[in-house]
């Protein structure tokens, strides 16, 4: 669960990364903070998913009250991470919409 969310966190932001530069090279600079909105709720769906898994594993006694916690943090770090790098990526972009 902690590396899958982590992956999966990567792989959100990539993607966002991805379609911001697509957005940017049609002069779609306007359209860029949707997608940013669009990405940030994929990152609290994979949160939301872990938390959870993270839940039920302990409801089934498969999990420890210290394994479920590690659990729950790594993926509140990996979602904070993935939300700061999106907002990284879409300021980039920033100058280039006013400009527009």
């Amino acid at each position: 669960m902690n590396i899958q969310a982590k992956l999966d966190s990567a792989l959100i932001v990539r993607s966002f990364a991805y379609v911001a530069k697509q957005l940017a090279r049609s002069g779609q600079y306007g359209n860029i903070p949707s997608e940013a909105e669009k990405h940030l709720g994929a990152l609290r769906m994979v949160q939301r998913d872990v938390f959870d898994m993270t839940g039920q594993g302990l409801r089934e006694r498969t999990l420890t009250r210290a394994q479920f916690q590690r659990l729950r943090d790594a993926a509140v770090q990996a979602t904070t991470q993935g939300q700061q790098a999106i907002t990284r990526v879409a300021a980039q972009y920033v100058p280039h919409r006013l400009a527009a």
